[in-house]
This record gives structure tokens, sequence and C-alpha cells, in this order.
């Protein structure tokens, strides 16, 4: 256990993290829950318990639960902080091993990064203004992938994937007219698919949807669809291919490795600064050299990886370093733009590589080191490239054989001592996620039709997120939990509600256990752990194989069960790290008399033990890691609980009036604004509006669908020109365009005008009847989207009952979308959510990332260029919502 860690000021403080996988094509995991039902594909390698009944302090994530993480997808850093260590192997290590019948040479990797992180929560602002939880972590990422296997074999290049340039061919359940066969729906253009199998006809082909929209399908989920046509792409209405082939995308390389860096700038210009006042995380970055002094896009800048630092602009935390500009042998010219002046000889510059401050591209780096710990303090942001699951092969059995598998290992641990400060919430905060307090033995109530009452058993902790709200005659939170196995749903009463924040970790179930034994091996010994632990433990068997022993193999089967894992993944370890002693110390004297009747085996794994640790390695003894008695946590449960922690977002009516330009000096629609920041403010993370880039997307988007003046209500004030270039019907229809559109300048169009243009514009599309049954003025165009068309107010209907358990008629009653301002606000958040936006708002803030999300929200729009417009301003320019 080390002491506090010393203050200090120029420290980047944690503040938000995420998980360290994401799912195939770059989606986070919605929450904890969704991560842990990918890792029961886990079969070993689980939190506590390990091989031998070995204390495990972090979990393996394999090519069963992750295969993407193989090729496609970086395992991430978990949250900013600075990386204080690392090992890279060339190549992969091997062990060799005298079977019985052959010798076997096994590959593993001892390659790890090991991370810092300074948390610090948000502030007390109730009861002791300006008071804190902080408390020193570490990210360990063990076994990754060496550095000469970042290339790809052509034996492992991975399934060949295509992305559709065409928009609505067919993906069904089989080749089209067979038998039996499904439509499952459209194929929305940039669509990815993973080419699983072409079909002997020579035209269809099974796909595996990678990303994006195919009718009812979801990621990995199979359909066949029309492919090739004479061994080309098949044809798209209008010729043309409808598909183009994605490239084999080169894996990511970490940013932390030590060594020369060559990186092109990507953003539209890379401004020239000055050093910061301190070479220390956590300073103000340096001014401008000069106005105007700025890199054009492609020029080349070379720095070292191990002088990156976590410098503050503004309200954002940037990566930074020392550059010098490379000068283009070929090509277009690169250096200053619009400037005849020589590149300075050195400058500072932002040399982030990574979405949403992507200002280079990282082109080549190659390290300087392998085989050795190499000490860092190099600055690492939440999401960044740790590097990618590494090749571990094992024994089959005491007599040879191999088995293997590609994994990581992470770990989340403490060495600090205010960790019981931290998990009592000592500063009291409040802000952040919100639980439900449930005490074993709440009641709740049965909800209509249904009569009664429900008693819970056990204690339960219901994200206020997940809780639905109702109300009938009161208001009251519709609640599910899996109580003794089973899954019970009821009502609690709104005003008998218990809050927890995310902060009071020890109320939430989050408990120390450490042996009682003051000489533990490392052998998990039940015996000499707390009485509250020893029942858990027992009850691994009962859920696992039932063999009436309590084994590894029991994890498995065992944490399936929601209640035994929600339980297990919240104890917190106090023991030895697994890094620290080499294989001829007391801590692994256990092992010589498991594997007594197997000297091999024994040696084998005794190799291995000593080219994995690294804690006693001297270039980390100044690196407050302490004697090797850390505090474990499970990082899935931990990042469960901490992911949010920034608490609530601040948007403001004075942001919003500046999205809406002409509103800035008017307070006509402040009832309205009040209710879009309410209830994003409010919702911030249920609505995937938690970052300054979604809601910088989002208002983008929604600008320019209802204007400057955020009207909620389509309005038909068009000129006789203006109707013929909007609507398809009046540009065949000219004549009536003259008899309903306002001629000249006039900008008057009457309100019966206004319905006759709707009902011709929208009249037989979108679900509506004819021009005479007036339903295309019924559904014109409200909300922040302008939802429109008839069958899009059903649609809209049936997921805000889902969604929101309210069920309102909004086909029945369309004008609640605009005189109810909550009404308006939910049908834009609907649109957002229903197209899963929030994933490609993520993917950064280039031209490319806004014309992705308008091509969903209207393909055939005129407006790329006005979308991205308002997008600059708001994002870049203006920063509207830097300040959430």
């Amino acid at each position: 256990m080390s002491p506090p860690p010393t203050s200090d000021p120029t420290v980047v403080h944690t503040s938000s993290f995420q998980f360290p996988v994401r799912k195939a094509g770059g989606a986070q995991f919605k929450d904890a829950d969704e991560l842990f039902g990918a890792l029961e594909a886990e079969t070993s390698g689980h939190y506590l318990l390990g091989n031998h009944k070995f204390w495990h302090g972090g979990i393996h994530i394999s090519n069963k639960s992750a295969p993407q993480c193989v090729r496609d997808e970086p395992v991430r850093c978990i949250g900013d902080g600075v990386v204080v260590a690392y090992r890279l192997n060339k190549d992969y290590l091997t062990s060799t091993f005298e079977g019985a019948s052959a010798t076997e040479i096994l590959k593993y990797s001892s390659s790890f990064c090991l991370v810092r992180h300074d948390y610090k929560s948000p502030a007390n602002t109730e009861v002791t203004p300006n008071t804190y939880n902080e408390l020193t972590l570490y990210s360990l990422y063990m076994h990754l992938l060496p550095f000469d296997q970042y290339p790809t074999p052509p034996e492992e290049a991975p399934t060949p994937r295509i992305k559709m340039v065409a928009e609505g061919f067919k993906a069904r359940s089989d080749v089209r007219d067979a038998v039996g066969c499904i439509e499952y729906g459209g194929i929305s253009a940039g669509t990815e698919i993973e080419i699983i199998e072409e079909h002997s006809d020579g035209i269809h082909a099974k796909g595996k949807l990678f990303k994006g929209t195919v009718g009812d399908r979801t990621e990995g989920q199979e359909f066949w669809f029309a492919y090739k046509k004479d061994g080309v792409a098949y044809p798209k209405t209008g010729g043309g291919p409808s598909w183009i082939s994605v490239p084999l995308p080169e894996r990511t390389k970490p940013g932390y490795w030590q060594g020369k860096v060559k990186a092109a700038v990507t953003a539209s210009g890379l401004t020239l600064r000055k050093p910061p006042a301190s070479l220390t995380h956590g300073a103000q970055a340096g001014g401008p050299i000069g106005e105007g002094l700025v890199l054009c896009t492609n020029s080349i800048v070379e720095f070292d990886s191990g002088k990156v630092l976590n410098l503050k602009l503004g309200a954002k935390t940037l990566r930074m370093a020392e550059c010098t500009f490379i000068p283009s042998t070929s090509g277009p010219a690169t250096g200053l733009k619009n400037q005849a002046l020589p590149v300075p000889p050195t400058f500072w510059a932002c040399v982030d590589d990574v979405a949403p401050n992507r200002f280079v591209d990282w082109r080549e780096l190659m390290p300087t080191d392998f085989e050795r710990v190499v000490p860092r303090d190099t600055a690492i942001k939440a999401g960044d490239p740790i590097g990618y699951l590494g090749l571990n092969e094992t024994l089959a059995s005491s007599t040879g054989g191999v088995v293997g598998k590609h994994q990581v290992h992470i770990e989340i641990f403490s060495a600090d001592s205010r960790i019981e400060e931290f998990l009592k919430n000592k500063a009291g905060v409040k802000q952040g996620k919100q639980y439900i307090h449930l005490p074993a033995a709440t009641i709740l109530t049965k909800k209509a039709p249904g009569t009664g009452m429900i008693e819970l058993s056990n204690e339960h902790f219901i994200e206020l997120a997940k809780a639905v709200p109702f109300k009938d005659t009161v208001e009251w939170y519709e609640i599910t939990v899996v109580d003794q196995g089973e899954s019970k749903t009821g009502l609690l009463k709104k005003d008998a509600a218990k809050f927890l924040s995310q902060h009071d970790w020890e109320k939430l179930g989050f408990r120390v256990v450490k042996e009682s034994n003051p000489n533990s091996d490392g052998f998990l010994d039940p015996d000499d752990m707390p009485d509250f632990f020893k029942a858990l433990y027992n009850d691994l068997d009962k859920f696992g194989n039932n063999d009436g022993k309590v084994t590894p193999e029991d994890l498995p089967c065992a944490l399936k069960n929601v209640e035994m894992r929600e339980h297990w993944s919240k104890f917190i370890a106090h023991h030895p790290t697994e890094w620290k002693d080499d294989a001829d110390t007391p801590k692994w004297s256990r092992l010589k008399n498991i594997l007594e009747d197997s000297p091999k085996v024994l040696e084998h794994e005794k190799e291995r033990i000593n080219s994995l640790i690294f804690w006693n390695d001297p270039v980390l003894q100044s690196k407050q890691l302490g004697d090797g008695l850390i505090w474990h946590f499970h990082p899935i449960a931990f990042l469960g609980n901490s992911i949010g922690s920034g608490g609530k977002i601040k948007i403001t009516v004075g942001m919003l009036k500046k999205v809406f330009d002409k509103l800035r000096n008017s307070s006509e629609k402040d009832e309205l604004l009040k209710e879009i920041a309410s209830q994003i403010n409010e919702n911030c993370e249920k609505y995937k509006l938690d970052t300054v880039l979604r809601l910088s997307h989002f208002f983008a988007q929604v600008r320019q669908e209802i204007g400057s003046k955020c009207a909620v209500e389509e309005d038909f004030t068009y000129s006789v020109q203006g109707l013929k270039g909007t609507f398809g019907y009046f540009a065949h229809h000219p004549d009536e365009a003259a008899t309903y559109g306002y001629p000249g300048q006039t900008k008057y169009v009457s309100h019966p005008n206004q319905i006759a243009i709707a009902n011709r514009a929208y009249g037989s599309r979108l679900g509506n009847g004819s021009i005479a049954s007036g339903e295309g003025w019924k559904y014109r165009g409200r909300g922040l989207k302008h939802l429109t068309g008839k069958s899009n107010y059903n649609a809209f209907k049936t997921y805000h009952k889902d969604f929101w358990g309210e069920d309102v008629d909004f086909v029945g009653s369309p004008d609640l979308l605009h005189t109810q301002y909550k009404y308006s606000v939910r049908s834009g958040i609907y649109f957002w959510l229903k197209n899963n936006l929030a994933v490609e708002a993520d993917k950064g803030d280039a031209r490319e990332n806004v014309d992705a999300i308008t091509r969903i929200i209207n393909r055939d729009t005129d407006s790329y260029g006005k979308r991205w417009d308002h997008f600059k301003r708001i994002y870049k320019v203006e920063k509207i919502f830097e300040d959430i």
C-alpha cells in the first residue's frame, strides 16, 4: 500500500471512463449489462478465482467474446491518464515442453501497458462546497499483440467486406423466390456487410451485418442479398455498382510506444503554438506563434512520442508535442497556409489522432525498445488504442498438446490509502448517475390489469435511467428486477423512492474482501475470508456445475446468474498482485504441491510466471505502485458504475439561442428552449446526448430541419419556384405551383393555400392517403426533427410507448407534437435514437462524419453543405456546448 499521492496541481484528473473493448464496427457497449452478456462466452480467466484456485485480480477478454479485437478493433484505454510503463515484445515469446509424444513450442505474449488515472469526482455543491473524492487508480492491459504481428499475414486476412452505395436492396432469409423465404427489409446505403458465402447461382451471397441498417437485422446477424451479376457488383437502378469493397484496414498502432512519430495533418489546418509555460500534464497550452501560422492539410510533422503532454486549451484537454516540419518531396505542396514564410524550425502543436479531436494521422511510429519494461510519463486519453489481443498458447494436459486463444488480461487496481474515503463518498457528492435503492422486503405494486403486491427478497439497486416513469392517479416508477432467480416487475411510488448516487460505492454494495491470514500465499482460501464472502463463494458450485466442490470451472455458468454476478463483481479484493513475485517465492509455493506429479508442467509454468512479472523492475520504483498489496476492482463493474461520473450536463437557454440564431435577442420561444434544455439535461445518457460532440452533431441537424427560429411546426410559405424546387409533385405540376405559391417577393401564403400545398406535397406518400384525404396537412412536419407522414407518426407512437412508457395517440392527435413541447423534443430524440446516430457522431468532427449523419436523415437532400456549416459553427467556431 502506498500513501496518498503528492498533490500536483498540474495533474490531469480522470473524470470520464469508457469500456476497454467496443463492438464490431466500433460502437460502444451501451452499459455494463450488455458487456457482461458478451463476456458470458468466456470459459476461463474470471475475476478473483484463477487457475489452481489462486487469486486472479482481473478478467480475460478473448476472441470468444470479442473476436473483433483480434484484428479490427483495438483494446481501448479506460480513462484519461498517463502511461507509466509498458513492455513490447518484438514477436511472440515461446516456451518449450517435452511432451509424451512430441516437443511442444508454445507462443505467448508478455507485452503490457500500465496506465495511472488520477480520479477526481465532481465537487459537492450542496453540503460542503468544493469538496471532492479523489483516488489514484491503475489500469493494466497484459498479453498484448507483439509488434511484428501488426501486419496481417495473408492466411489471417479477415472475411471480405463491402459497403453498399445503393439504397433499398432487399435482405432475405434465403435467395429470392426460395421456398419459405422471408424478407427482412431494405439495406440502407452506407451499410457494411461481411461476405460469408456466395451462392452457386452467381448472384446471391450470404452476408453478416457489420454496421449500418438492414431491415430488422441487428449487427452480427446474417441474410441473403443480390451480390453479383456477371462476376461483378450487382448493378443499382440507373447503372453503376451497388457496392464497393472495403479495403483491409491496418491495425492501429498505439501512441505510447517510445519512438519518433511522423504524422500527417488531417484537419483543415494545424495551428503552430508556443511552448506551454510548464512542461507538465495539465498545463495550459501555449498561444499561437503568430497570426495565420497554420500548416495546411497533408503536411508532415515529426515528434517524440515520449514527450507528448495532455495540455489544456479552453475547456478541452488535448495531446500536444514539440514538432518539426518535414517538407514534401513529391505531390502537392505542403507547409504554411497562404503564407510565403518558412515554417519555424520547431513549434508546438496538437497531435491528437483519435476522434473527436483528430488533428493528425500518425503514419509511422517505430518503437526503439523491445523486451524490457520502459518507464513513461506519456499522456493518454479515454478511448485511445492500447493494442490488440495477443495469442496465448497453453498446455492441453500434463502430457502435452497445445490449446490457444487470443486474449488480454485487464485489471483496475489501487494502492491508494484513501480508498476507504472514496468508497464511503466522504465528500458527500450527489451528482452523476442516480440509483433507486430497494432494500430487502421492499413492496412493489402490480401494474393494472394485475392486482396485488410483490415483495422483494433481496436488496437491489436500479439505475434511475432504467426505471420507467408511469402515471395514473399517482406518479410511479415501473421497475424490473431479477429476485431469487425470478424476473419481477412492479410499481414504486415516486415519493417513496430512496436515491443513491454513483459515488456511494459502499452503499451500492461494493465491499472490500481480504484474507485474515497475514501469511497469505496467493492461494484463495475461503476459510480465511469474511463470512459474507464465504456465503457467496459456497453458492458458486450451486450455480455452477453442482459437483459438490468449488472450482474455477464453476464461474462461467455461475456468473450467468444475474444476482450472483451482481454480488461477485462488487467484491474489491485486497491481496498481493500476481505481477510481483517470481516463481520461487513463497507466494507460489502451493503450485509445487499442486503439480508435484507433473514436474515438467511445473517447470513450464514457473518459466511463464518469471517472464510475465514486472512489479519489481527498477524503472518502476518511482511510480508509487507500493509493495504489491493492492485493492483490485472488477473492471466491468467498476466502469459500469463510473461511466457518466461527470454528472448531468447543463445546457442553457442561452446556448440554444446561439444554435437558433434568430432567437438571440428574443424571448418568444423561451418556453420551448427551456423544455429542450430540461429534457436533455435530465436524460443526457439515456438519450445518448452526453458529450459535446454528440450535442453538436444533433443540433447541427436540428438547426437545418427547423430553422433559425426553432419552428416545431412546418411552414409552407413557398414561392412558385420554391415549390417546384422542393417538392416532386409541384415539379411535375408547375401550374399548381403557380396557383398556391407566392409570386415575386410577397412571401405570404394564405392558410387555405398552405393546407393545399401540404396535401399535394405529401399526399399518397409516407403512409398518407390521397390529396383528398387531407392527411398531407394532418401529418405535416412537427417537432425538433419535423416528423412527417402518417407512417412516421404511427412509428413514433409505438416507440414512445416502449421507450417512455406512455401510450399517447399521436396519430389521432398529431397536434400534440407542436402544442406540447415535451413531445416536440421527444420526436427529435426518437429519430436520433432509432437510427443510432450517436455511433456516427462518436466517429469524429470531420465533414465525412457530418455527411454520414445527413445521409441517414435525408439522403437526397441538397443541404449537406448547410448542415456541415451549422456543425462547424456550433462545434468549432462558437463552441456553443463547450462549457456544459
